[in-house]
């Protein structure tokens, strides 16, 4: 008979990485904080920003609003024109970490392709144009 297949598991992340997601896990918390769609964005984008060198925690905070259903939403206003709470250095973190979080697994082509079709479907394009830019 064949072996049952096991689930591939994964190592623990380093002391590092562990610390850096429990720092994103306690940043996502302060986002119901604020229920302003507007300052929510901002917040998820500067943390973003905030983890710039650290990849595995951007795309812990990516993997948690996708899981939340907030990240079409959240990522949508921080490209919505004239959003008072977001600067051009968080739109380029956000392009960074999905472009991590595709390399990942945690956001898929599918993703995009429903979210370009959505309530920001004009934001998730202007999304995709500088995520293809990012990515050549």
């Amino acid at each position: 008979p064949t072996p049952a297949q096991t689930p591939a598991v994964k190592p623990p992340p380093s002391p590092a990485d562990a610390e850096s997601i429990a720092q994103a896990d306690m940043e996502l918390g302060l986002l119901e904080e604020f229920p302003d769609a507007d300052a929510q964005s901002g917040i998820a984008s500067a943390m973003l920003h905030a983890h710039s060198d650290a990849p595995v925690s951007q795309n812990r905070i990516v993997e948690r609003l996708k899981q939340d259903g907030r990240l079409e939403s959240l990522f949508g206003e921080v490209f919505r024109e004239d959003n008072p709470f977001v600067e051009q250095p968080h739109k380029a973190a956000i392009v960074r970490a999905l472009d991590t979080a595709l390399t990942r697994g945690t956001v898929t082509s599918d993703d995009l392709r429903a979210f370009s079709r959505g309530t920001y479907a004009q934001e998730w394009q202007q999304i995709g144009v500088a995520l293809g830019d990012a990515r050549k």
